[in-house]
């Protein structure tokens, strides 16, 4: 199995959200509304020329997946070159964790991938690099509520800015 092949076998953010039970899509429009970015963060996603298709393993009953994953979906929307396909968690163990020789496999597990399907940056794992500096249950509430949705976003911009 590779990158292309696992790409190709993704759904859209929509359509795997589709696939959950109705409190799990209600959270989504909740977590959308939460995400505030600068205007800078916003200019920086806009003006990426390279085109980038987020490989995205995860589950739609996540909450990591339904905060971090929606930041993501945002980032899509605001630049037409950035596309996302999203396998299950199980395809993600199964395949992805062996193609990129990681020893854990959290979700949400997002790979940025070149036109050609190589990787091209940092992977993003589970939650923001800034909220595992935390014991989890120090933040959770307020991570849960959508307090640290910002860190997505610089990770992420860190993810498709980095040479």
């Amino acid at each position: 199995m590779d990158m292309k092949t696992l790409y190709s076998a993704g759904m859209n953010f929509d359509a795997f959200m589709g696939t959950g039970i109705k409190s799990e899509r209600d959270r989504i429009p909740k977590n959308y509304s939460r995400i505030t970015m600068t205007e800078d963060e916003i200019n920086i996603v806009k003006n990426i020329e390279k085109k980038i298709n987020f490989l995205v393993s995860g589950e739609p009953w996540c909450m990591d997946f339904q905060l971090n994953v929606t930041v993501l979906k945002k980032f899509c929307e605001l630049n037409p070159n950035f596309d996302m396909a999203i396998i299950t968690k199980a395809r993600g163990e199964k395949f992805l964790k062996p193609l990129m020789e990681v020893e854990e496999f959290k979700v949400p597990f997002i790979v940025p991938l070149t036109e050609e399907f190589e990787v091209c940056g940092d992977i993003f794992v589970e939650r923001p690099k800034e909220i595992k500096k935390f014991v989890y249950e120090d933040v959770k509430m307020d991570y849960l509520k959508g307090q640290y949705l910002n860190e997505t976003i610089k990770d992420l911009i860190e993810m498709i800015t980095k040479k």
